[in-house]
């Protein structure tokens, strides 16, 4: 296995985050690192959905829900060759206004080398630049509405 966890404290509503974050068919429209996606169902442990990153390959990528934790975490598995990759995303309140992100990624199985080699680094750079896009979009979606709700 091989894993790495970013984490930063953004200026945002823990309610906007989760909204933002929770609306899948959104990602494509704020995470830089997300040209399409689709989910189907709601957003609860069981439902899937597809994303084509401009990092690997440009292909579509699929994923599942595994765990959903109401504005606090959850955790997506992809299948990969011969294992998985689980992306477990966690949200707390840092203050007002204020929330700590994190990302832990885990690859598992024989690709874990490969993965590592050719696209580890630039994933682990590419979350911190997701970090600053959820900002932003947590903080439109509450300038736009008033609140995050």
């Amino acid at each position: 296995m091989y894993a790495f966890e970013e984490s930063d404290t953004i200026d945002a509503e823990l309610d906007a985050v989760w909204q933002t974050v929770s609306d899948v068919p959104s990602w494509a429209t704020w995470d830089p690192h997300v040209l399409q996606c689709g989910f189907d169902g709601p957003f609860e442990p069981g439902s899937g959905g597809w994303t084509i990153s401009r990092l690997v390959s440009r292909q579509r990528g699929y994923f599942k829900l595994v765990k959903v934790e109401d504005k606090r975490s959850y955790t997506t598995e992809s299948p990969m060759p011969g294992g998985k990759m689980l992306i477990i995303n966690n949200y707390r309140e840092a203050g007002p206004s204020r929330v700590e992100v994190s990302r832990r990624v885990e690859v598992h199985g024989p690709f874990t080398p490969v993965f590592r080699l050719f696209w580890a680094k630039a994933f682990q750079g590419d979350t911190r630049s997701t970090f600053k896009a959820l900002e932003q979009e947590a903080r439109r979606r509450t300038a736009e509405t008033g609140s995050a709700r």
